[in-house]
């Protein structure tokens, strides 16, 4: 194993914007390693203080997953892939040694994929460090539809709560969770990255163009990255959807308040026609 392997492909976001199906047809290439589960958080933990306070059960949740899937699907198991992951959880964990341990198993000719869609959200510290650590690296960076991407977040927020929201309250208090204000700020994050990296090396893609031509993105994103053309059984299958949940008109009117803002950004910086195509 090379334990100072990096990423050469990293997905930066946005949050519910196709970031799952693009881990999981990317995945699929014998030429592109992922890591045990998705999202590393190493960029988002170092620098933003509120994902230090989950980030590192994210690890523990994906690790102990991986462990579940590999003993459910081989037989016999495959004991150094068992110690891999029991390395992964050895304090410390989310630092830069542990981050290059975690691409450790990457075969030399295989290109090493981490989608984490936190990392959009990093100050600029945290840019200035990821280039500095990645300077190589192509980046990827799916823009949906700001009213879309935020209703959805707001449905995933709402279920994961014990108890679903009712209330005008409970509504309200929801749309107090600073993640819903920071993972969709295109404005922010998007003239922050920018600023660091030029088209050869970071690609924005419309996320309605997923739904509409998933192989047309593909040879995009195999372009841009210097993968040769596969073909992919399942481009056309959609990745964790979040499940349905009514919104309050209330609610869906604060949340085109939020978003107007972001509209012309987007509209301003890529053109009417990317704009239209992220829905």
């Amino acid at each position: 194993m090379n334990a100072g392997r990096k990423p050469e492909i990293v997905c930066i976001g946005a949050q519910k914007a196709g970031t799952s199906w693009l881990h999981v047809t990317l995945s699929a290439r014998s030429d592109i390693w992922v890591p045990p589960f998705k999202e590393l958080h190493f960029f988002d933990h170092k620098f933003v203080q509120e994902c230090r306070r989950w980030t590192p059960w994210h690890v523990k949740k994906g690790l102990k997953e991986a462990r579940a899937r590999h003993l459910a699907k081989t037989v016999p198991p495959n004991e150094d892939y068992l110690n891999y992951l029991s390395r992964l959880e050895e304090r410390p964990i989310l630092n830069g040694t542990w981050y290059k341990f975690v691409f450790s198993r990457a075969a030399p000719d295989q290109m090493c994929l981490d989608v984490t869609p936190e990392y959009s959200c990093i100050p600029d510290a945290g840019v200035d460090f990821f280039k500095r650590f990645l300077p190589e690296a192509k980046l990827i960076y799916i823009i949906r539809n700001p009213l879309d991407r935020l209703t959805s977040q707001l449905r995933m927020a709402a279920q994961r709560k014990k108890v679903p929201p009712t209330s005008q309250t409970d509504w309200n208090e929801l749309l107090e969770m600073s993640a819903l204000k920071t993972r969709g700020d295109y404005k922010a994050n998007v003239t922050r990255w920018d600023a660091r990296f030029a088209p050869d090396q970071l690609l924005y893609l419309p996320f309605g163009r997923i739904r509409k031509d998933p192989l047309g993105v593909l040879r995009q994103i195999e372009s841009h990255c210097g993968l040769p053309s596969q073909d992919y059984k399942t481009a056309h299958q959609q990745v964790h959807q979040t499940a349905p949940l009514i919104i309050p008109d209330f609610v869906i009117e604060q949340l085109q308040n939020a978003t107007a803002e972001q509209d012309q950004f987007l509209q301003d910086r890529f053109g009417a026609e990317f704009f239209e195509a992220s829905s």
